[in-house]
Protein backbone atom coordinates (compact mmCIF):
# COMPACT_ATOMS: atom_id res chain seq x y z
CA UNK A 1 0.00 0.00 0.00
CA UNK A 2 1.24 3.30 -1.13
CA UNK A 3 1.48 6.10 1.78
CA UNK A 4 0.07 9.66 0.39
CA UNK A 5 2.18 12.63 1.45
CA UNK A 6 0.81 16.19 1.63
CA UNK A 7 1.92 18.39 -0.47
CA UNK A 8 3.65 21.39 1.09
CA UNK A 9 4.52 24.45 -0.33
CA UNK A 10 7.24 26.99 0.36
CA UNK A 11 6.19 30.30 1.39
CA UNK A 12 9.45 32.01 1.90
CA UNK A 13 10.09 35.33 0.70
CA UNK A 14 12.74 37.04 1.48
CA UNK A 15 13.11 39.26 4.14
CA UNK A 16 14.05 42.64 5.01
CA UNK A 17 16.27 41.87 7.65
CA UNK A 18 17.75 38.67 7.34
CA UNK A 19 20.02 38.68 9.90
CA UNK A 20 16.93 38.45 12.06
CA UNK A 21 17.60 34.96 13.04
CA UNK A 22 20.86 35.36 15.21
CA UNK A 23 20.49 35.21 18.90
CA UNK A 24 22.22 38.32 19.89
CA UNK A 25 20.26 40.26 17.01
CA UNK A 26 18.60 43.54 18.67
CA UNK A 27 16.62 45.02 15.57
CA UNK A 28 17.83 47.70 13.45
CA UNK A 29 18.77 50.51 15.15
CA UNK A 30 15.82 53.35 14.18
CA UNK A 31 16.14 56.92 14.71
CA UNK A 32 13.98 59.69 13.75
CA UNK A 33 16.35 61.73 11.94
CA UNK A 34 17.43 58.93 9.36
CA UNK A 35 14.49 60.37 6.77
CA UNK A 36 16.21 58.34 3.70
CA UNK A 37 15.50 54.69 5.99
CA UNK A 38 11.28 56.26 7.53
CA UNK A 39 10.54 56.69 3.73
CA UNK A 40 11.47 52.90 2.86
CA UNK A 41 8.62 52.10 5.60
CA UNK A 42 5.90 54.89 3.93
CA UNK A 43 4.35 54.77 0.80
CA UNK A 44 4.12 57.34 -2.06
CA UNK A 45 1.45 59.26 -0.12
CA UNK A 46 3.12 59.32 3.12
CA UNK A 47 1.29 56.44 4.87
CA UNK A 48 2.81 53.88 6.65
CA UNK A 49 3.59 50.74 5.65
CA UNK A 50 1.51 47.41 6.64
CA UNK A 51 3.78 45.17 8.59
CA UNK A 52 3.62 42.78 6.23
CA UNK A 53 4.35 44.91 3.05
CA UNK A 54 7.25 46.54 5.42
CA UNK A 55 8.43 42.81 6.15
CA UNK A 56 8.88 43.91 9.66
CA UNK A 57 8.18 42.66 13.21
CA UNK A 58 5.77 43.72 15.56
CA UNK A 59 8.41 45.73 17.85
CA UNK A 60 10.32 47.17 14.66
CA UNK A 61 7.14 48.50 13.12
CA UNK A 62 6.36 50.35 16.36
CA UNK A 63 9.87 51.74 16.53
CA UNK A 64 9.24 52.61 12.83
CA UNK A 65 5.80 54.09 13.89
CA UNK A 66 7.41 56.33 16.59
CA UNK A 67 10.36 57.39 14.27
CA UNK A 68 7.96 58.76 11.56
CA UNK A 69 5.91 60.33 14.28
CA UNK A 70 9.04 62.32 15.97
CA UNK A 71 10.40 62.76 12.49
CA UNK A 72 6.84 64.73 11.06
CA UNK A 73 7.24 66.63 14.64
CA UNK A 74 10.18 67.79 14.14
CA UNK A 75 9.23 68.58 10.05
CA UNK A 76 11.68 66.46 8.68
CA UNK A 77 9.25 64.32 7.32
CA UNK A 78 5.51 65.49 5.54
CA UNK A 79 2.14 64.15 7.00
CA UNK A 80 0.77 63.80 3.74
CA UNK A 81 2.26 63.51 0.08
CA UNK A 82 2.23 65.82 -2.53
Amino acid sequence: MAVKRKKTRSNRKARRFPERGNVDWQGPLIDYKETELLRKFTTSSSKMMSRKRAGTSTREQEAVKLAVKYARFMALMPYRGI
